[in-house]
């Protein structure tokens, strides 16, 4: 998602009229500086002509952030529904969109999805980290549930979270024609044979990123985190267990998210950002049932390594595995 303005070909934006007689207004493509005017434009003619636009159908990877909380706004102004159809993708800024719908409509078989911002050249900077800020501030003003803004703030501009059927329909969406039973079957939970899982799911050594790129059977981060929010969500009267706290003396900011596995014991995962909130780090760790000892697999290059709590509270590394 960009919040900075960028090169590009803009969104088709165009307005049909159903048999209702009501417009809708479709929206396919890139969001970029401008399409909110066009996207206005479309309205007013319809207006013009004798027509009230109903409903606004969806087929965006997202875009500019401005110009999609712009068109966000318009939406939720003129209390039209939106609807993405079942081979549309509605992400990053297009979600905005989407949840401004005065009605919201997914058929099975669409993608919907949520990350954070980026600038135009898809780097996390402390401006990028404040548009998503803002991004989550708006989803909460549209009524989006803490547990989807939670996937948002937490998820890395270069990956996608994308959200289940119950996830929408979490937020008052309406889900329209049929599953398919030939659609891929959900991640595995995150509790494994391991003891030490979720850990076991990243594969371990120097080509780890590259194994889990060509290994179907291995979570990315984002299906990672997704089912531990579900999880952690589920234990915590429908709030996932979300925690944050900075270490001026490293320079870095941690964001936790904590959950109990099935055999009783702790997990949580975390992500470790500079100063500029560009993540350096993505780990998943367990406890041991003291909660005295944790295990923890860096998410991006495989390395494991363990830590012992001290006396006071505070963690050191024992070893690296």
């Amino acid at each position: 998602m960009f919040f900075t303005l960028r090169a590009g070909q803009s969104a088709e934006i165009k307005s049909g009229v159903g048999k209702s007689g009501q417009a809708a207004i479709w929206i396919t493509g890139e969001i970029v500086p401008g399409d909110s005017d066009k996207f206005l434009l479309a309205v007013k003619q319809a207006n013009d002509a004798g027509k009230y636009v109903a409903n606004v159908r969806l087929d965006s990877p997202g875009g500019n952030l401005l110009e999609g909380a712009k068109i966000a706004d318009s939406i939720r102004f003129g209390k039209m529904s939106t609807n993405v159809g079942r081979t549309a993708v509605c992400a990053s800024a297009c979600f905005l969109m989407f949840a401004a719908g005065s009605a919201k409509n997914v058929s099975y078989g669409a993608q919907v999805g949520v990350h954070g911002a980026s600038n135009e050249n898809g780097e996390e900077t402390v401006a990028s980290g404040a548009a998503t800020v803002s991004m989550a501030k708006m989803a909460k003003e549209l009524g989006v549930p803490p547990a989807i803004i939670g996937r948002m703030v937490v998820t890395a501009p270069s990956d996608m979270v994308w959200l289940s059927p119950q996830d929408l329909q979490s937020m008052g969406t309406t889900m329209m024609g049929r599953p398919s039973q030939t659609d891929s079957p959900p991640v595995a939970n995150l509790q494994q044979t391991s003891p030490t899982a979720p850990m076991s799911l990243a594969p371990s050594g120097a080509n780890a990123a590259a194994s889990r790129s060509s290994n179907n059977d291995v979570p990315t981060w984002g299906e990672l985190l997704n089912k531990a929010i579900e999880k952690s969500a589920s234990q915590n009267n429908g709030k996932p267990l979300f925690s944050r706290s900075c270490q001026p003396e490293h320079k870095v900011c941690i964001t936790g998210l904590t959950y109990v596995d099935n055999k009783g014991k702790i997990a949580f995962l975390k992500t470790e950002e500079d100063m500029k909130g560009k993540i350096i780090a993505r780990e998943a760790c367990t406890l041991n049932e003291f909660n005295d000892v944790r295990t923890c697999v860096n998410w991006d290059n495989g390395t494991m390594h363990r830590d012992m709590k001290d006396s006071a509270g505070g963690w050191s590394k024992i070893a690296d595995e």
